[in-house]
């Protein structure tokens, strides 16, 4: 009986709460440790902050630079502000002049440029397309313009003298080029690339304003 009784004892000994306190070393010791990922934690929601806000930016700022121009029936009553550019061959430059249109569809738009350049209303200064050339359609793709013509875009009298040639094309892509979101401008014959203008104006590829003029 003796002997039942120490072993209780022990067993009660060993169960008592006081064996599974923690020692006041061991508790500071594990709150240091928190103190010190504390920090770090907080450093690294910092950064990731930083770099979602960088992803958004980034994002958000290739997303406005590739919108497309406003669709045909938002444009129909829409203001577009260009700087006609015409070819003055005598001086070796071209002549702008601001011009407002209202009330028309950017195509619209296009077509009255292509009209005022082939026939211009300003004394002094020379047209930059064929008068017989036939506009046969406007095309956007993203930032780029496409123009269709007839074979009468190539007329090869039109086009003489390397000089000649490039102050009348570059004063149509700088003409074209000062509508809103249009950086390039690529010119057809019937659906295909044409020739080079009068022999020596390469016209294959798309065509950007030239900043010398």
């Amino acid at each position: 009986m003796a002997t039942d009784g120490v072993d209780r004892r022990v067993v009660a000994v060993n169960e008592s709460p006081v064996a599974n306190r923690q020692s006041p070393i061991e508790s500071a010791g594990g709150d240091s440790v928190m103190r010190r990922k504390e920090p770090t934690m907080f450093l690294l929601a910092a950064i990731a902050a930083v770099l979602i806000a960088l992803i958004l930016f980034v994002v958000m700022h290739f997303s406005l630079s590739r919108q497309p121009p406003p669709s045909e029936e938002n444009a129909a009553d829409a203001t577009f502000q260009v700087v006609l550019c015409y070819p003055d061959l005598k001086n070796d430059r071209l002549v702008r002049e601001p011009m407002v249109f209202s009330g028309m569809s950017r195509r619209r738009v296009v077509e009255e440029i292509v009209r005022r350049l082939q026939s211009p209303e300003r004394v002094g200064v020379d047209p930059a397309l064929p008068p017989s050339a036939r506009l046969q359609g406007v095309q956007w793709e993203g930032t780029m313009l496409v123009l269709d013509f007839d074979a009468g875009l190539t007329e090869p009298n039109f086009w003489q003298g390397s000089e000649v040639a490039h102050l009348r094309l570059q004063a149509l892509v700088h003409s074209l080029a000062s509508l809103p979101q249009v950086q390039r401008v690529k010119l057809t014959v019937n659906g295909q690339p044409p020739e080079p203008l009068g022999g020596h104006e390469e016209v294959s590829e798309p065509l950007t304003p030239d900043p010398s003029l």
